[in-house]
């Protein structure tokens, strides 16, 4: 069964593609330069550049930047401590396997502590094991060739299809969003229907936007202006999540039909709740993605009083059981916190004007 609103939760035709595209093209655009630079430069090995090129570029600007300030930084200490231990161990036989020991449990201590300078493990092990015959020149050379191609994969994530890391986490906030208004709706439909589809990919697909904006958010360095606050990805994110989590519950409560006699009198608030409710957070992601004023919740809100008056009718009414009550009263309990969510976070995007 396909259960309405599923289609808005769709990625764009191409985004996928797109994406890697981006991706290929900025790497091949750093190995380049880092290649081109390194032989113009006349580096002994060029290897060493073209490989943190290679590891250096990510899904963001923000990310690049960090990841190659990082990766100078670990190679520039490891190289340090690589010089540290063969100039007071030595190396040649035992005195090699020491100061290996030595230099890699320091550096690991440094790396467990802050695991962005991990990098400078690779480079303690290296100059130790492979020292070259004029050791501090040939450990400097290695740090300036780590150090070209992480500039270089740098330059090419600025300049080649730049993607910003707070633009894409906005990006996939929006479609998570947009998203849970669908898997909203699919509930609905799925607790005044008889069977019960499985909504499993659904939850699946709004994971995989909220785990890229997550990604997204930890490579930016920027705050969002968000009205009179300055806000970071992080903090929509962790709002979106919340919502997502309402939604579960909601997914959960959902598992039964209602009885008939409160489908009879609350199928047609329920299911004007639920395109009220597809369409407002689908525009809500639209203004998300645009750092823009959401669309007024009053007809959001009206719809769910709706809901509410068409309850208090039912239990005037009587005649449910125990079992059929305690259901109904899930749906108004589900509406109440779909509701909070939605309210919380509006309250992090900009007001209307």
């Amino acid at each position: 069964m396909v259960l309405p609103g599923l289609k808005s939760l769709r990625m764009p035709a191409g985004s996928g593609l797109w994406q890697a595209i981006r991706f290929a093209v900025q790497t091949v655009a750093a190995v380049l330069v880092s290649y081109g630079l390194a032989t113009v430069l006349a580096l002994p090995d060029v290897s060493w550049a073209i490989f943190s090129a290679l590891f250096v570029i990510q899904s963001s600007i923000g990310g690049t930047v960090s990841a190659a300030a990082d990766r100078m930084a670990g190679a520039l200490l490891g190289a340090v401590m690589a010089l540290a231990c063969i100039f007071v161990i030595g190396i040649g036989e035992w005195r090699t396997v020491l100061a290996l020991v030595a230099g890699v449990g320091a550096m690991a201590l440094v790396a467990g502590a802050r695991p962005q300078f991990s990098y400078g493990l690779v480079t303690v092990a290296i100059l130790i094991l492979a020292p070259g015959t004029q050791v501090v020149e040939d450990a400097l050379l290695k740090v300036a060739a780590i150090a070209l191609g992480s500039a270089a994969g740098a330059l090419a994530s600025v300049l080649v299809l730049p993607r910003r890391a707070h633009l894409a986490a906005e990006q996939h906030l929006a479609r998570a969003v947009a998203g849970c208004g669908a898997l909203l709706s699919a509930c609905m439909a799925k607790m005044l229907a008889r069977d019960a589809p499985d909504l499993r990919a659904v939850h699946a697909s709004i994971s995989d936007e909220l785990t890229l904006a997550g990604k997204m958010s930890r490579q930016s360095r920027l705050r969002l202006r968000l009205g009179s606050e300055q806000r970071r990805p992080s903090e929509l994110l962790r709002q979106v999540e919340r919502l997502w989590y309402t939604l579960a519950l909601v997914d959960r409560l959902s598992g039964e039909p209602l009885p008939e006699q409160a489908r009879r009198l609350l199928a047609e608030p329920v299911r004007d709740a639920a395109r009220e409710a597809e369409d407002f957070l689908r525009k809500t992601g639209d203004a998300l993605a645009r750092m823009q004023p959401p669309p007024p919740a009053d007809r959001f809100h009206d719809r769910i009083c709706a809901i509410a008056a068409a309850m208090d009718r039912l239990h005037r009414e009587g005649g449910l059981t125990r079992q059929e009550a305690e259901r109904t009263f899930g749906l108004s309990f589900a509406w109440e916190q779909v509701s909070h969510s939605v309210n919380e976070l509006l309250a992090l995007l900009p007001e209307q004007p």
